[in-house]
């Protein structure tokens, strides 16, 4: 069988080289992207004042302490950060709506309705007579 040339067949002689990159200008080894970046950056120390006491912290602690510092004294955006961090980390546990409800709740909303029926009625018949007083 004779080789031939056509999609996904390239010609042999424009193929790349065994131990040749495709891209050689590419990323260059050992260098970092952004995220790798980022987690240096928190890692890196800073000296905080707690208690009077200068302390030794990373700056991922710091920030840490800072919103929850500031979810205690009442700022929304860092409560809302703090409890969906928790949240998407499954430290909020999921309620069960049935163990909320009492097990008689369908006899309570019976006897509401009912109530509220009984009182609509009078409200009802009260309206009439005040407006054919016989």
């Amino acid at each position: 069988m004779a080789y031939e040339v056509g999609y996904r067949r390239p010609p042999k002689k424009t193929r790349f080289k065994k131990g040749n990159s495709g891209n050689p200008k590419g990323r260059p080894k050992g260098s970092s992207n952004f995220l790798t970046l980022l987690e240096q950056e928190l890692q890196k120390s800073i000296t905080v004042t707690e208690d009077g006491k200068k302390k030794t912290i990373t700056r991922k602690q710091a920030m840490a302490m800072r919103m929850v510092a500031g979810a205690l004294q009442g700022d929304q955006k860092s409560l809302f950060t703090l409890v969906e961090i928790l949240r998407r980390t499954g430290h909020f546990e999921e309620t069960d709506i049935d163990g909320l409800l009492p097990d008689d709740y369908e006899s309570i909303l019976d006897s509401y309705v009912e109530k509220r029926q009984k009182s609509s009625a009078k409200k009802t018949r009260k309206a009439s007579q005040e407006k054919n007083p016989s």
